[in-house]
């Protein structure tokens, strides 16, 4: 009798063996696979806290399961299919905190596997440092932030303020402005009479101070009136000239009075001059010494300037034999 019972017992262990041996030939591992981590704040916390990952957002995972299903884990890595989603709290104690740090680990039930697949997390490669701030919403002034020049009038912004929701450290810096992307003025049609306003819609900044922002609305309108002209009268004005390389003459003018000249001019109104050059282009066709005769042009820095009579002065002056004079320099890399 007992011999059939420790019969028994043996034949029950070596099936026992037999299907262990036979079930860990079925079993493979993949090992040391680095999978992206996804890390996001709930859809109610992230109207009001921001999440900075101050890391590499990946973790070390390894695979044991059924060859099948390794092989089937093993394609949705190649295809980068595979990532870790993680959805990070904030705790009741830390939400009046204006920014803190934290760190989340990535633990084997948070890996999505295939049934049958046993994740395996490393310690010490399954961490990734946050930083969590505290949103604050203030309401700010918008500044048009020109591409180029400065606008010569005053610009017209439609809201004139905006509601921007930022880290509280953005208005810790006593920020009372916030700028629109660097852009270029709005101009009128061509076919618009003079007093018709320039109208153009604008971005807000997405970041300040280094922090993503949101700003409501994202857009605003700005508006430059029309600038009033006025007719102004330049005395004294000095000619120069403008000479090849290497000009064998040197031009003159007979008396100092020549040498200046009126200009009537039209642009906008401002309470400076605007800044002129006048010259003498002689850098084209033949000149001998003596008397000669060249038409006067004038060249504006600021473009919506113009001679009220733009009709070609004649200049008299003379070329008498020198060595080259200096080349002309103006307000461009050449004149007009």
């Amino acid at each position: 009798m007992i011999d059939r019972i420790l019969s028994s017992l043996a034949a029950l262990c070596l099936a026992l063996l037999v299907w262990l041996y036979a079930r860990s030939r079925d079993q493979e591992i993949l090992d040391n696979i680095t999978l992206p981590v996804q890390i996001s704040l709930s859809q109610a916390d992230a109207e009001h806290y921001s999440l900075e990952v101050d890391g590499p957002a990946q973790a070390v995972v390894s695979f044991s399961g059924p060859a099948e299903r390794i092989r089937e884990l093993r394609g949705e890595v190649q295809r980068n299919e595979l990532h870790i989603a993680v959805t990070v709290a904030i705790p009741e104690d830390r939400r009046n905190d204006a920014r803190y740090s934290d760190t989340v680990h990535i633990e084997a039930p948070q890996v999505p596997a295939p049934p049958g697949v046993t994740p395996i997390v490393f310690s010490g490669r399954n961490r990734i440092p946050i930083t969590i701030r505290h949103l604050v919403t203030q309401e700010l002034r918008v500044t048009f932030d020109p591409l180029q020049e400065a606008p010569t009038g005053q610009l017209i912004l439609e809201p004139e303020v905006v509601r921007v929701t930022a880290p509280q450290e953005v208005f810790d810096n006593h920020r009372t402005t916030i700028p629109t992307v660097p852009s270029a003025l709005p101009v009128r049609p061509a076919d618009a009479p003079p007093d018709a306003v320039a109208v153009g819609r604008f971005a807000l900044v997405q970041e300040l101070d280094g922090f993503p922002i949101r700003v409501d609305p994202p857009k605003v309108i700005v508006k430059a009136p029309a600038v009033g002209h006025e007719t102004r009268t330049l005395r004294n004005v000095p000619i120069h000239f403008l000479c090849p390389p290497d000009f064998g003459l040197r031009p003159e003018f007979f008396s100092d009075r020549d040498s200046r000249v009126t200009l009537t001019v039209t642009g906008p109104k401002q309470a400076d001059d605007p800044k002129v050059f006048a010259f003498i282009d002689l850098t084209h066709g033949h000149y001998e010494s003596g008397s000669n005769h060249e038409p006067l042009q004038v060249q504006f820095q600021q473009r919506e300037f113009e001679l009220v009579d733009p009709q070609p002065r004649i200049v008299t002056f003379h070329l008498t034999p020198a060595d080259g004079i200096p080349d002309f320099k103006g307000f461009g890399s050449s004149p007009p």
